[in-house]
């Protein structure tokens, strides 16, 4: 080998061992806070979108005690990753799908990609397996979920109804809320049943069903089955079946 090629490659070698040194240290949450913040700032500058994404995204994996700088480490995280724009999409959407800690790299979608990729990134997060073992991922779903009632999507009724039956209350309050936001008009017959649900785990699941279904005219299937009186208190079903107040 040439003397520049081995200068190459040793060059090469330093800096490689720099990125996985400053990698470990802005992972570690008990790091000094000035060599966290100069591992920060080498990623922010750093030329390679892809390494540097990876990298800073670890930052958004834990949270300090100080509210104030962890706030300031995660903006100066966020803004090493928006500087190379679209090119970061791709390594964010398959973090999104392997990280509990969703809100930031929302956010970095939403300053460099549109409103249809944030979307449909939100939607490959959300895990369907048998997940009640697992709180973090619980919890995830029913973050993606709330995000997700800001959309209005074809065929995300069709593929979030799975939800409703999800053991957890806040998992299944969260779906209900994404699908009477949606413009489809097959919704009211999966919340149907929630209309004669009076136990206490759905208490607020069934008051938002009810208030959707008098704000949108929705119409039970079955209007006998509402005779004996007000469904809740001020609210009656007609005999045309849909749901009013009365004083």
């Amino acid at each position: 080998m040439s003397f520049f090629g081995k200068i190459k490659d040793f060059n090469h070698s330093r800096k490689e061992k720099k990125i996985e040194k400053n990698i470990k240290i802005i992972k570690n949450a008990k790091a000094i806070r000035d060599d966290r913040l100069a591992a920060l700032n080498f990623f922010k500058y750093l030329d390679d979108p892809q390494i540097a994404t990876q990298a800073l995204l670890q930052r958004f994996e834990y949270s300090l005690e100080h509210g104030i700088n962890d706030s300031r480490e995660k903006e100066l995280a966020l803004e090493g990753i928006v500087r190379h724009k679209e090119d970061v999409v791709p390594t964010v959407k398959e973090h999104l799908k392997q990280t509990n800690k969703i809100a930031w790299p929302i956010k970095i979608l939403n300053k460099v990609s549109s409103e249809e990729v944030v979307a449909e990134t939100l939607r490959g997060a959300l895990n369907y397996g048998d997940v009640s073992f697992d709180q973090h991922i619980v919890d995830k779903n029913y973050d993606v979920l709330c995000y997700l009632a800001d959309y209005q999507i074809e065929g995300l009724a069709d593929q979030v109804k799975h939800f409703l039956n999800d053991p957890d209350e806040r998992v299944r309050f969260a779906t209900v809320e994404v699908l009477v936001r949606q413009n489809d008009d097959g919704i009211q017959n999966l919340l149907e049943d929630f209309l004669l649900d009076s136990s206490a785990e759905n208490r607020r699941i069934r008051m938002t069903v009810i208030e959707a279904y008098i704000a949108k005219g929705w119409a039970v299937s079955n209007p006998k089955d509402y005779s004996e009186g007000p469904l809740v208190e001020g609210v009656f079903v007609t005999k045309s079946g849909k749901l009013e107040r009365r004083n």
